[in-house]
């Protein structure tokens, strides 16, 4: 009798364990510990800027993002028209709160190359193009400063007119709520 009760309690104390060990940290280990499991539902989000640079100097178009948001984008597609002969160079930038210090200084600002394809001449314009998957923060504010994305177009020369260069980026991605520091 005294052999089966102490069998009785070992499969007790391993039943225990097994409970322990479900429940523990380390076999969360494969799940997702950075998203909590009350995450608020994210909003979708897409926009496009154009700019239309006409020499070498730089031509910007803002996009503000709504106050108390985080702009997640995780796609850019890009389009530059421009004369024959004539390249465009695109970019983009964010900020984003690196440190926590409530200061958007130039440690938080980050830009973003777009690396454009020719894509050939049509009708005497010159297209290249760029799609790309991203992951990339954009905080609409830091401290008491308003923040967006800025898209950044330039001309490797001078075009006369009625000659035209545009070019364009689509975002797409997510918003969700900034959390207080």
């Amino acid at each position: 009798m005294k052999s089966q009760y102490v069998k009785a309690m070992a499969r007790a104390g391993m039943v225990a364990a097994f409970a322990l060990l479900l429940a523990s940290p380390l076999r969360a280990a494969g799940k997702n510990m950075a998203e909590p499991s009350d995450k608020a539902p994210r909003q979708p989000f897409q926009a496009r800027l154009i700019v239309g640079p006409a020499s070498t100097g730089i031509q910007t178009a803002y996009l503000a993002i709504p106050a108390g948001k985080r702009l997640v984008i995780e796609n850019i597609s890009a389009v530059a028209r421009t004369p024959e002969g004539v390249k465009m160079e695109l970019n983009f930038y964010t900020y984003l709160d690196n440190d926590g210090d409530g200061v958007g200084g130039i440690e938080d600002i980050v830009f973003h190359r777009i690396a454009l394809v020719d894509q050939g001449t049509f009708d005497g314009t010159a297209i290249a193009s760029a799609n790309h998957k991203v992951l990339v923060f954009a905080d609409s504010r830091i401290g008491d400063i308003s923040y967006g994305v800025t898209l950044q177009g330039r001309l490797n020369g001078t075009i006369g007119s009625p000659a035209f260069a545009q070019g364009q980026l689509t975002i797409s991605g997510y918003l969700e709520d900034l959390t207080a520091r």
